[in-house]
């Protein structure tokens, strides 16, 4: 598998990334997630934290399994997948 788009610290598009990743993966443990995105654990849960409070987004753990339930009213799915793949990246000038 290719590595994963890197962010910057703040960026919207890591949140949009662990989401795509719990839609995407069959078994979303944390594990599985900072892997698939390479963002830590520890950051991975605070994403997923802030994309219930502040996007309503929810976001169900079954065990050690995350699984979105509701995407909420600002994010789109198509979007959070596009970012989990780079394809939102704009290019350095």
């Amino acid at each position: 598998m290719d590595q994963p788009p890197q962010y910057p610290k703040g960026d919207l598009r890591r949140m949009l990334s662990v989401l795509a990743a719990i839609d995407s993966l069959d078994s979303a443990t944390l594990v599985k997630l900072a892997e698939r995105t390479g963002i830590d654990k520890k950051t991975v849960t605070s994403l997923i934290e802030q994309a219930r409070t502040q996007a309503g987004v929810i976001v169900a753990k079954n065990g050690p399994v995350y699984i979105i339930q509701e995407w909420g009213p600002v994010i789109k799915k198509n979007g959070a997948r596009m970012c989990l793949e780079g394809a939102l990246n704009a290019p350095k000038i």
